[in-house]
């Protein structure tokens, strides 16, 4: 499937400034970075967020001009009307909308006439809902001149729907600088190991996460005579995955931390780490794991082979087969030289696709074709 690609080019302004509107859930400070970039490139930024809260795992900086415009419903007539205002004023040449409720909002801010060309950004492989209004206009209304895609699956995905693979654009939505990774004193329990390899895996609970799985690798493991211990950090509000590790002969080698955040400092203690999930868009632990050193195990789901490129920069599996999992995990802990080509090539991986220089010449030049 032909997908648009962005490339490195920033040095553009042609017919007078260029404008966007970046209407997203929350400030994060990627978009500080971004707003940076786009303003050396002769490119003025506005933000809106709804939510106050920033997004979790990173700092937030003032970037440009930024509003906060509560939207609690779908479609809320007085958030609306105010939107449509700023638009008016600032005259964006093209709205990035971050989610389906920005991009539905956007549109009904300029109905019945369209003044500002419209991205909306598609993290998730999942079909629309075509007995939903904001779904029908988003995807067969017309209104949405370009979908920035995390990855070539949720492209795909698109392709299937029914979208032009010409109105397609495939990069992260978020870039990462290692200048600026967190660095945080781990928590006691996690100071000290209580086996001689540790692995790891970063997720909240959900049943799609497939950390059962991991949970049962890691008992296959132990059962070869491998002194292994699981750390997973991430959320458990139902306790589901807490009363699956209670039942499992590995439940004195597994820890669940909780959830903590952000977790690269606690993720550069593993020896590996494990994404078993069923399915996936492109996981951002997987790409904090290449900054971080950490060899990657994961499900080959999803836009997950859009990082881990299998015998390169980690190693691919089938999901919901713990043996497959526990026997790349045991590749990676017990093969040295391996271990230390993943971590190479992993950190290679993430300089060249998720840093956020190059992530923010992908939008750069993603705005640029869409105003030249």
């Amino acid at each position: 499937m032909p997908v648009t690609t962005a490339g490195p080019s920033t040095e553009w302004v042609r017919g007078g400034f260029v404008k966007i509107l970046f209407f997203q859930h929350a400030a994060n400070e990627f978009m500080s970075l971004l707003a940076q970039k786009l303003g050396a490139a002769g490119i003025t930024t506005a933000f809106v967020s709804f939510s106050e809260t920033p997004d979790l795992g990173h700092g937030v900086k003032p970037a440009a001009e930024s509003h906060f415009l509560p939207m609690k419903s779908r479609l809320n007539p007085a958030a609306v009307l105010r939107l449509r205002r700023l638009i008016d004023r600032f005259q964006p040449n093209i709205i990035y909308c971050s989610t389906a409720l920005a991009c539905f909002n956007s549109i009904m801010a300029q109905f019945p006439r369209k003044s500002s060309k419209l991205v909306f950004y598609r993290g998730a492989i999942r079909r629309p809902n075509w007995i939903s209004p904001s779904d029908l206009l988003i995807f067969k209304g017309g209104w949405v001149d370009m979908f920035h895609c995390a990855c070539s699956a949720v492209a795909d995905c698109l392709c299937k729907t029914g979208v032009s693979p010409d109105k397609l654009s495939v990069f992260p939505a978020i870039g990462y600088s290692l200048s600026k990774s967190p660095t945080k004193q781990l928590p006691a329990n996690l100071e000290k190991r209580s086996a001689r390899h540790r692995i790891g895996a970063v997720a909240n609970y959900r049943k799609i996460k497939g950390l059962e799985y991991l949970v049962d690798a890691v008992e296959l493991l132990t059962s070869r005579g491998l002194d292994v211990e699981l750390v997973i950090v991430g959320e458990d509000k139902s306790h589901t995955l807490a009363r699956y590790v209670s039942r499992s002969p590995a439940a004195s080698r597994t820890l669940l931390t909780g959830p903590i955040r952000p977790a690269w400092h606690v993720m550069r203690t593993f020896d590996c780490l494990a994404l078993p999930s069923l399915s996936e868009g492109l996981n951002k632990t997987l790409i904090e794991a290449f900054a971080c050193d950490v060899p990657v195990v994961a499900t080959n789901v999803g836009g997950t082979p859009d990082a881990v490129i299998h015998g390169i920069n980690g190693l691919l599996v089938q999901p919901r087969n713990p043996a497959q999992l526990a026997d790349a995990i045991e590749k990676v802990l017990t093969d040295i030289q391996l271990a230390a080509k993943f971590r190479v090539e992993g950190k290679r991986m993430f300089l060249e696709k998720f840093e956020a220089s190059v992530v923010s010449s992908e939008y750069a030049e993603l705005f640029r074709r869409m105003t030249t």
